[in-house]
């Protein structure tokens, strides 16, 4: 009888792992998806800048609204400058600092990931911005922002200048700055 509850018990996580559900005590599931926006941009070039002399750093990022409550699972970042990075969460329709984080970029070529479990509303905007001194960006020759999927929207790519955290408040719809991407997980009734 032991070895059937052990075996139940066993085939019921291996049936959650598989199917990219993950249940919750408070009985809420998720669904979720990673990377979520990047592989939209692939066919793009990879292009490069770094802040001059006497020019000051960029908060730099993207702008983006779930559809569905949800939590950001982990956060993507792909830049060339090592080291910790500050990472800010606006409310961008309050235009509100909500939390700061530090990540740890080790490899300049590569998306990073940082695990972070943080809950996000449905039709809310927010703003997740990087603080740095050089960057790598998108330059989108055929495409324009919003790019809107059934969970998630990316409104547009945001940045302000300033060694300091400052909410950005100029937006681009032709470029994707920082290189950016969420883990996104929604919830599922």
């Amino acid at each position: 009888m032991k070895k059937m509850q052990k075996f139940s018990l066993l085939f019921s996580l291996i049936i959650t792992f598989l199917s990219g559900c993950t249940v919750l005590k408070n009985g809420i599931s998720y669904n979720g998806e990673e990377g979520i926006f990047a592989k939209h941009f692939l066919q793009y070039p990879t292009d490069y800048r770094k802040v001059e002399f006497g020019e000051p750093n960029f908060d730099l990022g993207i702008e983006f609204k779930p559809h569905k409550n949800g939590r950001i699972r982990g956060i993507r970042i792909k830049n060339p400058q090592t080291g910790n990075l500050r990472i800010s969460l606006w409310d961008a329709d309050e235009k509100k600092l909500l939390n700061t984080y530090t990540y740890n970029n080790a490899t300049p070529n590569n998306y990073n990931f940082g695990y972070f479990h943080i809950p996000v509303k449905a039709n809310k905007t927010y703003c997740l911005t990087v603080n740095v001194r050089e960057y790598y960006y998108h330059a989108l020759t055929f495409d324009k922002l919003p790019l809107t999927l059934p969970e998630i929207t990316l409104n547009s790519s945001v940045y302000a200048e300033g060694i300091y955290q400052r909410y950005p408040e100029f937006r681009v719809d032709n470029v994707v700055h920082g290189l950016i991407d969420l883990d996104f997980e929604w919830e599922v009734k």
